[in-house]
C-alpha cells in the first residue's frame, strides 16, 4: 500500500501527543504553581483516559465505517490538544487531558482498517510500517516536547500538534477510501461479542496473553532502568539516560522487514522467534548489569522481541474474523497495556529488594511465560475459556 508511510506518520504523531507532557511535567508544575502529587495526575488522566478508550470505543468500529470514526477521533484529538493549549485552569486541563486520552484511538483503531484494505500476503508488511511509526513516536515525543518547551513553553507543543491533527483529519478524510458493506452493530452486542470472541478462538487468547506478559516485562525494565544508571558507578543525569532510548532506533527500522517475514514465515512462528528474542535480550540485561555495551545490546534484542512480535500478533488475529478486528484489536492492545501496568506497579516491590537482579528475573519470569503460551497444549493458558462452546459472534 503506497500509502503506508504517510499513515506510519500519522500514527507516530497521534501516539506522540500522549507522551509530550511526560518531559513537560516539572515546567507544568512551575507554570501552574503545583506540587508533585498534583501534577503527576496528569499522566494519570491520559491513562485512564486511553484504559477507556480501549475499553470502550474501540470495539465500535467493527459496526461502523472506520475512516469516518478515524476522521472523528482526528478531530476530537484536535480538540483535546487545543484546551490543553488554551486553558488556563488546571482542574479543567485535568479534564482535557482525559479527553486526549480518550480520543486516542487513531494508533489503535488503523492497523484494524488497513487490515482490511491490503491483501492478505501483504499484511504483515504493511502492519510493519504502520507500528514502526508508533514506536517512533513512542521514542521521539519525550525529546520533542522537552525541546519545544524549553524554547516556546509547554503549551506551543499541544497548539501545534492540535493544527497538525486537524491536517490528519483531512488526510484521511480525502485521502482514504470509505469501507464498503459495514453490518450494524448494536453497542451492547459489539461489548458483549468479545468474551465470545476469547472462546471461540484459541489464536487470539494466546496473542493477548503472551503480548501482555512480553510488554509487561518491556515496560518494567525501561521503568527500571533510569535507577540502575543513577546509581553507581555511572551516576548518570536525565538527559543521559533518555539517549538510551535511541537504541529503539534498530526496531523501528527493521518493522517494514519483521512485517516481510511474518508474511514470508507466517506470524506463529514469528511470535515464537520473537518471544526467543525478547528471552535472548532479557538474559543479556541480566548478565550484563555492569557493562553499558551490553545493556544496550539487551535492549536492542528486548525491543526487536518486543516489536517483532506486536506485528506478528496484530497480522495473526486480524486474520482470524474480517468482521471483528477491533473487537480483536481491542483485546490484543488492552492486554498490552493491562500487562504493562500491572508489571510497572511491581517495579518498586522487586527493585526495593534485590535491585537490578531481581527487576531482570521477574522480567525473564514474564517473557519465559510468554515463550509456553506458543507451545501446542501449553496449560499455561485460559484453558476454562478453551472448554466453553463457541457461540454465535453476533446475537
Amino acid at each position: 500500500m503506497g500509502s503506508a508511510p504517510i499513515l506510519a506518520i500519522i500514527v507516530g504523531l497521534s501516539v506522540a501527543n500522549l507522551y509530550y507532557v511526560q518531559s513537560l511535567l516539572p515546567q507544568i508544575a512551575r507554570n501552574l504553581a503545583l506540587s508533585a502529587g498534583e501534577v503527576l495526575l496528569i499522566p494519570m488522566a491520559i491513562q485512564i483516559g486511553l484504559a477507556l478508550s480501549l475499553l470502550l470505543l474501540l470495539p465500535i468500529g467493527d459496526g461502523v465505517d472506520r475512516r469516518r470514526m478515524l476522521v472523528s477521533a482526528a478531530l476530537a484529538m484536535a480538540v483535546a490538544c487545543a484546551a490543553i493549549g488554551l486553558l488556563p485552569n488546571f482542574q479543567m486541563l485535568l479534564v482535557a487531558f482525559f479527553g486526549l486520552g480518550l480520543a486516542a484511538l487513531v494508533p489503535y483503531l488503523l492497523p484494524a482498517y488497513i487490515s482490511s484494505l491490503v491483501p492478505d500476503a501483504l499484511r504483515g508488511q504493511t502492519l510493519g510500517i504502520i507500528l514502526s511509526g508508533q514506536f517512533t513516536g513512542l521514542l521521539l515525543s519525550r525529546s520533542v516536547g522537552g525541546l519545544v518547551g524549553q524554547y516556546f513553553g509547554w503549551r506551543a507543543i499541544f497548539l501545534f500538534s492540535s493544527a497538525l491533527m486537524l491536517a490528519v483529519a483531512w488526510w484521511i478524510r480525502r485521502c482514504l477510501p470509505q469501507e464498503q458493506n459495514v453490518q450494524p452493530i448494536s453497542y451492547l452486542a459489539l461489548q458483549s461479542s468479545q468474551l465470545v470472541l476469547l472462546r471461540r478462538y484459541p489464536g487470539l487468547r494466546q496473542a493477548c496473553l503472551s503480548q501482555g506478559l512480553q510488554f509487561g516485562a518491556f515496560m518494567a525494565l525501561w521503568s527500571g532502568l533510569a535507577l540502575h544508571l543513577a546509581e553507581p558507578p555511572w551516576r548518570m543525569g536525565s538527559a543521559a539516560i533518555g539517549a538510551f532510548g535511541l537504541v529503539g532506533i534498530i526496531s523501528i527500522i527493521a518493522a517494514p522487514g519483521i512485517g516481510h517475514l511474518v508474511d514470508q514465515f507466517g506470524s506463529r512462528r514469528l511470535v515464537l522467534a520473537s518471544t526467543l528474542t525478547s528471552l535472548l535480550g532479557v538474559a543479556i540485561l541480566f548478565g550484563g548489569q555492569h557493562s553499558l555495551l551490553a545493556i544496550c545490546i539487551g535492549f536492542i534484542f528486548l525491543d526487536l522481541g518486543v516489536q517483532s512480535s506486536y506485528v506478528a500478533n496484530q497480522t495473526r488475529v486480524f486474520s482470524f474474523n474480517p468482521e471483528a478486528r477491533s473487537r480483536m484489536g481491542c483485546l490484543l492492545f488492552f492486554s498490552a497495556y493491562l500487562g504493562a501496568g500491572v508489571a510497572s506497579s511491581l517495579v518498586a516491590l522487586f527493585w526495593s529488594r534485590w535491585h537490578w537482579h531481581g527487576l531482570t528475573a521477574f522480567a525473564a519470569v514474564l517473557v519465559a511465560m510468554a515463550l509456553v503460551t506458543q507451545f501446542p497444549g501449553s496449560r499455561f493458558r485460559p484453558l476454562a475459556l478453551a472448554s466453553q462452546p463457541a457461540l454465535p459472534l453476533d446475537p
